[in-house]
């Protein structure tokens, strides 16, 4: 504010409690949370667990509790037929139940007597490599994820802030955190500044910060907010009948989504592509609705086959056999 009398401030004011002792403001028409801005760290954050976050908890103990169902249903059609594979005490039946699907296919163990255990394998071997596939895929994105970190300091002893604004109060006022304010004047000087060491950190309102991200954002990143902001607007002395009017035309302004998009970047100068954070969005782990479909689908498969097989052998033990006399009994 100067001493000379005015009757709007149209530029990039934040609203501040002592400020509504001299002006009145309009509704906000940008948010203004206090962030800092600091160096980007690239970290390649992969441990042992990442080879299970592909897929949730849930479904993996799905895919383990189908595997066993499978290898009950394989157990029960060769059981049947009498396969001696599965003539064995209780404790090798069990550990039979969850090796002989695999065994079966890929070491070439044991021999299948039911033709209906050999459709239930091979929906089985489908399944597994339709989950195995996603699996693959799933986990090269876990493996390549590339996250930008912000680097935080290990001090704050020159902290830099744009000249002119309220944050140099604000700096001052939490000396418990940081040092001695850098007053800068342009996106320029905070890449110099940064660059070359003169400040740790920068503390800057979130359009600012918004706006030196869409030039500079590869190295560099918003860490917060660490305080908030009431937000940026017009100004206006006591009594302005404009106050009103310009509240309107905000609010109009920004219910319009395309209209703010080219506000902000033929007017205020922000990117929209640039505008995010250059991270890759986190991968998202799969969960069992993702397969809910092929696990139903498997399910009345393997039954419908053992009730199938059952017919089937009913149906056999069932077959009138003819009996042939010995020729001797005929002279009787």
């Amino acid at each position: 504010m100067t001493d000379k009398p005015c009757e709007a401030v149209a530029g990039d004011v934040t609203i501040r409690y002592n400020r509504t002792r001299d002006v009145n403001f309009t509704i906000p028409y940008l948010s203004s949370e206090v962030y800092m801005l600091v160096h980007g760290a690239h970290e390649w954050n992969q441990t042992l667990s990442t080879f299970l976050k592909p897929f949730t908890w849930r479904l993996w103990v799905t895919i383990i509790g189908v595997c066993i169902f499978i290898g009950v249903a394989i157990a029960i059609l060769e059981y049947r037929v009498g396969n001696p594979k599965f003539a064995i005490s209780f404790y090798h039946k069990l550990v039979m139940v969850i090796w002989f699907p695999i065994s079966t296919f890929f070491f070439h163990e044991g021999k299948i007597l039911n033709r209906c255990s050999k459709v239930v394998l091979v929906m089985w071997l489908s399944m597994i490599f339709v989950v195995v596939q996603i699996f693959t895929a799933t986990l090269s994105s876990w493996l390549t994820l590339d996250q930008l970190r912000p680097k935080l300091p290990s001090n704050y002893d020159n902290v830099g802030y744009q000249d002119g604004s309220f944050l140099k109060e604000f700096i001052k006022q939490d000396n418990n955190c940081f040092g001695n304010p850098v007053p800068l004047k342009s996106v320029e000087e905070y890449k110099n500044a940064l660059s070359n060491g003169t400040v740790n950190a920068i503390v800057d309102e979130l359009p600012y910060i918004e706006l030196f991200l869409a030039k500079y954002g590869s190295d560099y990143m918003k860490y917060g907010p660490i305080n908030r902001e009431s937000g940026i607007s017009f100004a206006f002395p006591h009594g302005s009948p404009l106050v009103d009017d310009f509240s309107q035309a905000v609010i109009y302004i920004t219910e319009s989504e395309l209209m703010m998009k080219t506000i902000e970047k033929y007017d205020v100068g922000f990117s929209t592509a640039n505008k995010s954070q250059p991270n890759q969005p986190r991968p998202q782990s799969l969960d069992i609705q993702s397969f809910i479909g092929l696990f139903i689908f498997m399910g009345i498969v393997t039954i419908t086959t053992i009730i199938w097989s059952e017919i089937s052998l009913m149906h056999e033990n069932n077959k009138i056999v003819p009996v042939t006399l010995p020729t001797n009994s005929m002279n009787l």
